[in-house]
């Protein structure tokens, strides 16, 4: 899988689970927050070389995630971003297999 599929299939992922586990920790945010935050680690995704991009993409996610909301909500953060990560593997997975590049 190409690093710009991987990145647009990233930002459809986050922008779709990163609300939902924020609805589940009834946490405060609006979609200009997730918009904020999960555009900038998608680009991040597709133009950071491969060892580099996953973990400068999660710093990103994270840091503008806790600029945003300028609280304590570091617990709600990361519980939203990993699921979001976690999400993506077997998304990635399953269309590695059907051939998309």
């Amino acid at each position: 899988m190409s690093p710009i599929s991987f990145g647009i299939c990233y930002l459809f992922v986050g922008l779709a689970v990163i609300p939902l586990v924020f609805a589940l920790f009834k946490t405060q945010y609006s979609f200009v927050d997730v918009l904020i935050a999960t555009v900038p680690a998608a680009v991040v995704i597709m133009f950071v070389p491969s060892p580099y991009g996953g973990t400068a993409s999660l710093i990103v996610h994270i840091g503008l995630f806790y600029w945003r909301f300028r609280r304590d909500l570091f617990p709600d953060i990361v519980a939203a971003v990993a699921a979001a990560r976690l999400t993506m593997i077997p998304i990635a997975l399953s269309l590695q297999y059907h051939g998309v590049h």
